[in-house]
C-alpha cells in the first residue's frame, strides 16, 4: 500500500503490517498452486504408467482452486491490483486529486461493504462444516473435511475486508489531508 501513503505514522504503519499479512498469505496461494500442480503430475503419471489414479484429485484440486483465490485476493487488493475500471477516476486524480481520493474512498467503502456480506454469508457455512463434520469425496474412495476449505473463505475475506477498510481510511486521510 505505498501508492496510499498519508504520512500519519499509525496508518501507515498499519497498512505496511496488513500488506505484510496479505503477502504471507499469497505465498501460501502460491505453494499451494505448486503443490495442486504436483498433485495433478502425479496422477496422471499414475494412470499413465500404472493404470492407478490417485483417488480424489478432482475433489481436492476443486477445494484448492477456491483455497487459492481466498489465500490471493486480500494481496491483489493490497497491492492495487485487483481489476477494476479506473479511467474516470485517473482523469480525476491528475486534475482534483482530493475529490479522487474522496470517490476512492467512497468506492473501497463499497467494496468493504461487499465483502462484509460474503463473510457473514459464509459464517454459518463454516460454523456447520465444521460442527458437523461435513465431507467431501465418496464414501468408500475418498473423503475430505471440507471445513479447512471454508475457514480460509473467512479468513480470506476478513482479511480483504480488512483491506478495503485501510485503503478507504488511507484515501479519506489524502483526501482530508493531501497526499503527503
Amino acid at each position: 500500500m505505498d501508492d496510499l501513503r498519508t504520512g500519519l505514522w499509525p496508518v501507515d504503519t498499519a497498512a505496511r503490517v496488513l500488506d505484510r499479512v496479505t503477502a504471507l498469505f499469497s505465498a501460501l496461494g502460491t505453494a499451494l498452486i505448486l503443490a495442486v500442480m504436483a498433485l495433478i503430475s502425479v496422477d496422471v503419471a499414475g494412470r499413465f504408467f500404472f493404470g492407478r489414479p490417485i483417488a480424489g484429485v478432482p475433489e481436492m484440486v476443486a477445494m484448492s482452486i477456491l483455497a487459492i483465490v481466498f489465500l490471493q485476493l486480500a494481496n491483489t487488493l493490497s497491492r492495487g491490483k485487483l481489476t477494476r475500471s479506473d479511467a474516470f477516476l485517473s482523469m480525476l486524480r491528475n486534475r482534483r486529486p482530493r475529490l479522487a481520493d474522496t470517490l476512492d474512498a467512497l468506492l473501497h467503502g463499497a467494496g468493504a461493504f461487499l465483502i462484509y456480506t460474503l463473510l457473514t454469508a459464509f459464517w454459518p457455512l463454516f460454523q456447520r462444516s465444521y460442527g458437523r463434520g461435513q465431507m467431501v469425496g465418496t464414501v468408500g474412495q475418498f473423503l475430505a473435511p471440507i471445513w479447512p476449505v471454508h475457514g480460509i473463505v473467512v479468513l480470506g475475506s476478513a482479511l480483504m475486508l480488512a483491506v478495503f477498510v485501510m485503503r478507504a481510511v488511507a484515501l479519506t486521510t489524502r483526501a482530508v489531508r493531501g497526499a503527503p
